[in-house]
């Protein structure tokens, strides 16, 4: 079964905005990054305000159905804690800076790469996904790269077989039936309860995504203070 490490960001660290407005702290439920990413945040806690953090599957659905977010459950660097949210006036403005540009390179001497590359405050210009100091990103977005450290980090527990998907339905109360790896019309009716309420493609199939999704919507969290 797939487990995603996590720290908990106290919250006196970044500031939380609500359409534009601030808020004192980010609600509990999206304070959580991957460790390194969250020793990274503190050295641009004083300056960042943040309006994103950790995604759950729900929040991801909601995000992918409402326009607000582009990956679905279990593709989201936000689902594994590698990305953050940034205002990007109000940070710039606390930072010191005039130009995108300039503060994209102090928020990679950090680690954190913004999703598009060409500096231009327009879409996605405020999401910054965790890479590491001195990461190599080749194209005008960071997609390729930010699914690489997924699929490092995660990988091998991200396309789980037969017998462990019947787990994990079974864990979600979707299927009663024998744990045999074994693909039949009960099975297959859970896989299509499952894809509804995640919207997937339905058709009792379990294709990559619909194994992505299903390891990630039954993850455990492993988290430190």
């Amino acid at each position: 079964m797939l487990t995603i490490d996590l720290t908990a960001v106290p919250v006196c660290l970044g500031i939380y905005t609500v359409q534009g407005v601030p808020h004192k702290s980010m609600p509990p439920r999206m304070r959580f990054l991957h460790p390194d990413a969250a020793a990274a945040f503190t050295k641009i806690a004083p300056w960042a305000v943040v309006s994103d953090m950790f995604r759950s599957p729900e929040s991801s659905l909601q995000a992918v159905r409402e326009g607000r977010g582009a990956r679905s459950p279990g593709y989201s660097a936000h689902n594994y804690g590698l990305a953050i949210d940034v205002d990007i006036p109000l940070s710039m403005k606390n930072l010191g800076v005039k130009t995108k540009q300039a503060f994209d390179g102090e928020m990679a001497q950090h680690g954190f790469y913004c999703h598009r590359r060409d500096h231009v405050i327009a879409f996605e210009a405020w999401h910054f996904n965790y890479l590491g100091v001195n990461a190599a990103v080749a194209g005008a977005l960071t997609s390729d790269e930010v699914e690489a450290k997924i699929v490092t980090l995660y990988g091998k527990f991200l396309r789980p077989d037969e017998h462990t998907c019947q787990r994990m339905l079974a864990k979600l109360k979707l299927y009663d039936g024998e744990i045999d790896g074994l693909i039949g019309p009960r099975s297959r009716e859970a896989i299509r309860a499952f894809e509804r309420t995640w919207g997937l493609n339905v058709d009792g199939v379990l294709d990559a995504k619909t194994r992505r999704t299903l390891a990630y919507v039954t993850c455990e969290r492993r988290v430190t203070l």
